[in-house]
């Protein structure tokens, strides 16, 4: 019973919506129709400026990160952190209270490896940056390096639950990140 309650929070821990209610006080602007569109921390930056889209990042990276100090304390069974891991960023990207819109899951996945395996977002993070110098585009670098988070993590730990985790991650980010990807394909999102 424990395992689902935990399981059902991350959820909803990932489905507070910062960059929403951030722009709203700080702005009075409903950062869904403002900007990109996007309900994360970069959109909630240029919307609202630096404090809230700071503050933003801070939170979401937070959700992630918390959502795996509670499922590592309440159960320690790594199905359940992984179940976790995945549900708090599917929470952030179809937030339950913002009609199942969000953002891009980019700083709760932040926040999930920053406690369950630091060391392998730094190897996301370089590869997003080379793909950021390739690209020329900051979001496109960083949604397609999440391609390399399986590799990562089976390379690391050499068990392919890890992996399939990772794989399960990466989908989810991917998704989000289609629209980037159109728009870079168009020479849209190209910087000259």
């Amino acid at each position: 019973m424990t395992d689902i309650l935990t399981i059902g929070f991350a959820y909803l821990l990932g489905s507070f919506p910062s960059a929403y209610l951030f722009s709203i006080f700080s702005k009075r602007v409903d950062i869904r129709k403002a900007g990109s569109g996007n309900v994360g921390g970069i959109n909630a930056y240029r919307v609202a400026g630096f404090l809230p889209g700071f503050i933003t990042i801070l939170c979401d990276t937070g959700k992630g990160a918390l959502a795996i100090i509670l499922a590592s304390a309440l159960s320690g069974e790594l199905w359940v952190i992984f179940i976790c891991g995945l549900l708090v960023v599917l929470g952030h990207n179809y937030s339950l209270f913002l009609k199942f819109k969000g953002g891009k899951g980019l700083a709760t996945t932040l926040g999930v490896f920053i406690v369950l395996s630091p060391l392998s977002i730094l190897y996301v993070i370089l590869a997003a940056l080379i793909l950021a110098v390739i690209l020329r585009d900051i979001n496109t670098a960083f949604g397609s390096a999440a391609l390399s988070i399986p590799l990562v993590l089976y390379l690391r730990y050499l068990q392919w639950d890890w992996a399939l985790f990772g794989l399960a991650l990466a989908a989810i980010i991917v998704i989000k990140h289609i629209p980037d990807y159109k728009a870079y394909k168009q020479g849209r999102r190209k910087l000259k």
